[in-house]
């Protein structure tokens, strides 16, 4: 006899919860950055091919440009940081003030893979929806201002909570759940 699938939705506790979602997780050349994140030392080409995977695909000449002039140029700053024990976020954000929010929070984050999760308005989507509170809103339409601010001010907050939790797999759980979210089917199953 054939098998028809339904969804079912179902509570649980959050360790569930990421071995679930980070299963439905997928990014497309996923190699491009489990290839290079770890490395002790960036070269302009690893910082290229991060940015670029980060971006999902080839960048603009803008996004380019950017890349190149506010990021590539502090190559050295960079590694120095990637080398200490800490990152100094005061320091960090003065030093890459006029980078977007989501690539300062993805340099911070390949500084140190192992403490600041990656950020994106799904991974906000999916942390506003855990928490109860408005997550249709969440789009690439919200300020510089204010997804730094959640990030900074909250994000962290609730990642540090963490303890026993691989990062990468908070971060794809959290990502394929507020794609997840996106979806015009979510309404119908919470409803």
């Amino acid at each position: 006899m054939k098998q028809f699938p339904i969804l079912r939705i179902e509570t649980s506790d959050f360790r569930s919860f990421v071995d679930f979602w980070s299963r439905l997780y997928s990014y497309p050349s996923e190699n491009l950055y489990k290839d290079i994140i770890y490395k002790e030392q960036f070269n302009e080409a690893d910082l290229q091919q991060l940015f670029t995977w980060k971006n999902g695909m080839e960048l603009s000449q803008l996004k380019q440009n950017s890349l190149d002039n506010k990021i590539k140029s502090k190559l050295n700053l960079i590694n120095t940081l990637k080398s200490s024990n800490e990152v100094n976020i005061v320091n960090f954000r003065e030093s890459f003030n006029n980078v977007s929010a989501v690539w300062k929070i993805f340099l911070l984050h390949i500084i140190k893979p192992n403490r600041y999760p990656i950020y994106d308005q799904h991974v906000h989507r999916a942390y506003n929806f855990i928490c109860e509170l408005d997550y249709y809103t969440i789009s690439n339409t919200i300020s510089g201002k204010e997804k730094e601010q959640f990030y900074f001010g909250t994000y962290l907050e609730f990642v540090d909570g963490l303890t026993g939790y691989n990062l990468k797999n908070v971060d794809e759980a959290f990502f394929a759940f507020g794609q997840f979210l996106r979806t015009n089917g979510n309404a119908v199953i919470f409803e």
